[in-house]
């Protein structure tokens, strides 16, 4: 496997003396630098070496191991083939393919893929993280990753100096860095390749999917309060709010949160009249028609994310979920995370979302 990566000089001294003493350690660097060239050598090394390595794969766009959105985690016993960096056994559902917006739980899913991986027996894990570099929000989630995982080095990749303003602060508060040039051939992609690199992991990921009609009652939505309140009856709906014309809306109260389910909402129906006659502090919105083909973590009731389908439907008065999902034991999913990505026939993205509006 190693045949056709350019190994840069430092590589094989610097993978020596850092399986040493180090039991976590962190890879950082810019888009396209050669994060996961390096991680596949320093596998490829270490098991060589009888060093069982718990390989987490944190960039949530351009994953190596699993779907995109999720952070994966797989353990290599032996050096690897090429065919073995797919099928983690394990992977945490994030919800975007930039930690941006979702940095809670970005930190979520690194943390638990990494105490995992020290279960598993690993003797060293290695952390491969996004190219998310610049600006004060990558800079703080680099340090908070770091702070959290308590790594005994960090592994910088770096064509010239590009990172040196986030690694000159990692040095004054103490940790250990290790800086590495870029391998020369490492895969730089364009944005269209980017594209096209997600829409081949989308389509492997959904190629045995199945569509299947999940009871909501068995479910929860932690995003939302939908199953945990109250239902509201049509007949209890304020008469100047919704004519009789209107598309009549899903209504569920918790306390003073009301939550509002429509395929659209129509823009004329005033809010601040459903707030006032219900007598709530916030309303949740949600409209169906940006739920459908949205991207979803399938997590069971310890948290564990079984894999990922796409909303095909959401009907709320009948009380079913219908999913677009390759996962066998649909029935061990307790936990529907949503994410922010449309995700078309099982291979396309087709934009981003915010599906859930507090008003």
């Amino acid at each position: 496997m190693m045949s056709h990566i350019d190994i840069p000089d430092g590589w094989e001294c610097a993978a020596g003396h850092i399986q040493q003493d180090t039991k976590t350690c962190i890879v950082v660097g810019n888009i396209d630098s050669g994060k996961s060239t390096l991680c596949k050598y320093l596998i490829q090394t270490w098991t060589a070496s009888g060093i069982n390595v718990g390989y987490v794969d944190s960039d949530l766009g351009q994953s190596t191991l699993g779907p995109p959105a999720t952070v994966c985690l797989k353990v290599f016993k032996t050096p690897p083939q090429t065919s073995d960096f797919s099928n983690p056994p394990f992977l945490h559902f994030v919800g975007n393919t930039s930690p941006e917006g979702f940095l809670l739980q970005t930190l979520l899913a690194l943390k638990l893929l990494v105490d995992k991986s020290h279960r598993q027996g690993s003797g060293i894990t290695l952390i491969d993280t996004t190219g998310f570099v610049d600006g004060p929000v990558a800079r703080i989630l680099k340090l908070h990753k770091i702070e959290m995982l308590q790594p005994q080095r960090i592994i910088a990749v770096q064509v010239r100096d590009e990172i040196e303003h986030l690694l000159a602060g990692y040095e004054k508060m103490g940790w250990q860095v290790t800086r590495l040039a870029s391998s020369k051939r490492a895969i730089v992609r364009t944005p269209a390749d980017r594209q096209r690199y997600r829409a081949e992991k989308y389509r492997a990921y959904f190629q045995n999917a199945k569509i299947v009609k999940c009871s909501l009652d068995k479910l929860i939505l932690p995003s939302c309060i939908l199953g945990t309140g109250q239902k509201i009856l049509p007949s209890e709906y304020p008469k100047e709010v919704f004519g009789h014309g209107s598309d009549i809306p899903y209504l569920e109260k918790c306390v003073r949160e009301l939550l509002v389910i429509a395929e659209r909402m129509d823009t004329s129906v005033p809010l601040y009249k459903l707030r006032n006659y219900f007598d709530v502090a916030s309303i949740v919105l949600i409209e169906k028609h940006e739920l459908r083909n949205l991207l979803v973590g399938l997590n069971d009731r310890d948290n564990n994310t079984l894999g990922v389908g796409t909303v095909v439907d959401l009907d709320p008065y009948a009380g079913t979920l219908t999913l677009f999902t390759p996962v066998p034991d649909i029935h061990k999913v307790s936990t529907i995370r949503l994410g922010a990505i449309k995700i078309e026939r099982g291979e396309r993205e087709s934009g981003k979302t915010r599906v859930i509006h507090y008003v």
